[in-house]
């Protein structure tokens, strides 16, 4: 890539386009990609599904309805759909929690990632619950 000459575009739309590529995001992806070899994509998945586990159990023993198919162990994912009443207030106030989830028509997306941990359940099963009141 040369930036010592400037060599205009005459097609209306490109002539307007500013930039070069995203060198910061290009190296980003490849130490994130570099990070999922290292620790291993079956070792994430497991980890996961663990995390989600923890998470759906919690919910049931707490009483919230999970909508999410749990039957098929196979094909669990890890994201848990949560029917919530008011899933747009219910995204805010665990947002003020420190808990990030996604507003969904029937209720909240809560997804376990391999960066997530216990706590982090724990704190979303607790921002429900104070929500519940």
């Amino acid at each position: 890539m040369r930036n010592d000459e400037l060599r205009p575009r005459h097609d209306a739309a490109a002539r307007i386009e500013l930039g070069c590529p995203h060198f910061a995001g290009i190296f980003a992806l490849g130490a994130a990609l570099k990070l999922i070899e290292e620790i291993g994509m079956r070792n994430i998945e497991e980890r996961v599904l663990e995390l989600n586990r923890v998470l759906t159990t919690g919910l049931s023993e707490a009483g919230w309805r999970v909508l999410s198919p749990l039957q098929n162990e196979a094909s669990r994912s890890a994201e848990t759909l949560i029917e919530v009443y008011k899933p747009a207030e219910t995204v805010r106030a665990l947002l003020r929690r420190g808990v990030v989830v996604t507003e969904k028509p029937e209720g909240i997306r809560a997804a376990t990632h391999f960066f997530n941990n216990e706590s982090d359940i724990e704190r979303l099963l607790a921002g429900l619950n104070e929500i519940r009141g």
